[in-house]
């Protein structure tokens, strides 16, 4: 083969490559994504209220009918922008939120904290999983009037949780990648 033409066999190849490497992360981003994000002070403490709209592909749904637990990691970062220096971090909170099927029973389980929950219908579950579900994150006294803050939430697949072969397979798959993004709203106390 001319040298002339393996160039432009890897330059072709090279841009292929990349225009691919860049479809799964879109089509990732499509089954989460924010519907409401919004923070409420009750009593001492503010808490994240709304959630996210979560689909699964075909590879998750099979994977959860199958009997592996989904395990995913809802962030919330806070902190207060600076004029001259980097933003000073007020809270960072993090939690896990699994979904489960037990085929024996015919039904699907999401677990929050120390709370289980059952449900009938996938729909169900996956409008919980995605549910803030009234989330303490900021403590009142660490806020000041005079500052606007900014807020940040994310929702993702935790592919640490799997089983080691599934880890193996999340790393070399892009169906395994599920991640909102973050997303970020200015908020004052």
């Amino acid at each position: 083969m001319p040298a002339s033409s393996r160039r432009e066999f890897l330059k072709r190849a090279g841009a292929a490559a990349l225009a691919l490497a860049f479809v799964p992360r879109a089509l990732a981003e499509d089954l989460i994504h924010l519907q409401r994000a919004e923070l409420v002070k009750r009593q001492d403490a503010y808490h994240l209220i709304g959630g996210f709209v979560v689909k699964l592909n075909s590879a998750l749904e099979e994977a959860l009918q199958r009997g592996v637990k989904l395990s995913f990691l809802q962030q919330f970062e806070a902190d207060r922008p600076r004029d001259f220096w980097f933003a000073e971090d007020i809270a960072i909170q993090r939690r896990s939120v699994r979904l489960s099927y037990h085929a024996l029973l015919r039904y699907y389980q999401i677990e929050v904290d120390d709370s289980q929950t059952p449900y009938d219908r996938l729909e169900d579950a996956l409008r919980a999983l995605g549910d803030f579900r009234d989330w303490r994150v900021i403590e009142a006294r660490v806020l000041e009037r005079k500052h606007v803050y900014r807020g940040r939430v994310r929702m993702q697949l935790d592919t640490t949780q799997l089983a080691k072969p599934l880890q193996v397979n999340a790393v070399i798959s892009s169906r395994w990648e599920i991640d909102s993004g973050w997303h970020a709203w200015p908020f004052k106390p």
